[in-house]
């Protein structure tokens, strides 16, 4: 399955989601899925949530700790969880916080190994 229909399947099986991403740890989205009338701006979320994963991961190294397999920052009105598929990509998706975490984390999870097969 290519990177597209997995982040469609994520995408739109998720209550109140917004898209979604694959993104490499240099800031350059692989694929990307928004849903319509969605304005978010996937470009720079993706560039700044690199930055958060490469300082966590640094982080992690400096403690004597794998990195990180999973971040998931809550904000008013949004949710966006960020998740390793290998140490050079990770998937990222939006949702709005009237939305279902438990089914978005659930999603990616479950589709992590068929991405990870893509690189």
């Amino acid at each position: 399955m290519a990177f597209l229909e997995i982040l469609q399947q994520i995408v739109d099986n998720t209550q109140d989601s917004i898209g979604g991403i694959i993104i490499g740890t240099d800031g350059i989205i692989v694929e990307q899925y928004i849903k319509e009338n969605e304005m978010m701006d996937f470009q720079n979320v993706g560039v700044e949530y690199t930055a958060i994963m490469k300082s966590v991961s640094d982080t992690s190294q400096t403690l004597g700790l794998e990195g990180p397999e999973q971040i998931v920052v809550e904000y008013r009105d949004l949710i966006v969880i960020v998740r390793n598929i290998n140490k050079d990509y990770f998937i990222m998706l939006a949702i709005k916080n009237s939305g279902s975490m438990g089914k978005a984390r659930f999603l990616i999870r479950k589709n992590i190994l068929s991405l990870s097969r893509e690189f």
